[in-house]
């Protein structure tokens, strides 16, 4: 079942909580830090999304704060790998102020089913990310990406709120933990689990 399809607004899908909150919104007012009001106080969903955007913060900075030791063969074993195994379609291009960078399609997409496993009540099982040529075209974010991702939900869980959780959790790690514009995020649910189970 396809539950990356949600009604068009004006400007597009209309990624709101099961409540009729704006989930963006939402996790905006989390992430900044502002305490929730009355029906955030109230409303599970909103409640989920604060959490997320919580989690996702915690997760970026642990990352970031932690101290790297590379071995000292790191370099040849680096070095070695970028020449025998390195291919162009594997990689995504970030920008940067010295000139495009380069980043591992398949890390940047374990990054961001690690993002959906930690929701309460999803688990990711696939993650693609494309960089469509002309990508920055009409205005759009430089190098912007496309993702398409696959989860599986636990049984009686809201699937619209659910899946424009996960549409903010993967825009905002994108942006945050990979610096990878996301530009559209498409949602199968392919599985249900029940309690207990994964």
């Amino acid at each position: 079942m396809n539950a990356g399809s949600q009604a068009e607004g004006p400007d597009g899908p209309d990624p709101r909580l099961a409540c009729g909150r704006d989930a963006a919104l939402a996790w905006d007012r989390a992430a900044a830090g502002t305490p929730p009001d009355a029906h955030e106080r109230d409303c599970p969903h909103c409640n989920a999304a604060f959490a997320d955007a919580r989690g996702l913060d915690a997760v970026v900075h642990r990352m970031a704060s932690q101290e790297l030791e590379p071995p000292p063969s790191m370099m040849d074993r680096v070095m070695a790998a970028v020449l025998t195994e390195l291919r162009p379609h594997d990689l995504l291009t970030l920008s940067s102020p010295h000139g495009p960078a380069r980043l591992s399609r398949p890390a940047a997409a374990a990054v961001l089913r690690h993002v959906v496993d930690r929701m309460d009540g999803l688990r990711a099982r696939s993650c693609r990310i494309e960089q469509p040529a002309g990508a920055d075209a009409a205005g759009g974010a430089p190098h912007a990406a496309d993702v398409a991702i696959t989860v599986t939900a636990r049984f009686g869980v809201d699937l619209a709120s659910v899946t424009a959780r996960v549409r903010q959790m993967v825009i905002a790690a994108g942006e945050q933990a990979l610096g990878v514009p996301v530009r559209r995020v498409d949602i199968d649910v392919v599985d249900l689990f029940g309690e207990g189970t994964t």
